[in-house]
């Protein structure tokens, strides 16, 4: 199975602060919905890595599915504008 990365280049520490939100309640609310990698009660499986460049950094969401990176690109684009 292939990793599915999405890339955030984040302006600030507000941004990356938005986006840790973004992903915990993006994964408890599906866990509450029985939609997680096994079929399960659980979450997706979602992991998070930071990479650093000159003075900045990128944060990269890996998941599992890309069924998942989908419904958490759209969530982000929703939870940005009202956080």
């Amino acid at each position: 199975m292939t990793d599915v990365v999405v890339k955030f280049d984040l302006k600030d520490a507000a941004t990356e602060t938005k986006l840790f939100q973004a992903v915990n309640q993006f994964a408890a609310e599906r866990e509450c919905m029985g939609t997680g990698a096994s079929g399960k009660d659980e979450a997706p499986v979602i992991m998070v890595k930071t990479t650093s460049y000159g003075e900045g950094f990128k944060k990269s969401v890996i998941f599992q599915r890309h069924r998942d990176a989908e419904h958490f690109m759209s969530y982000w684009r929703r939870f940005a504008k009202v956080a």
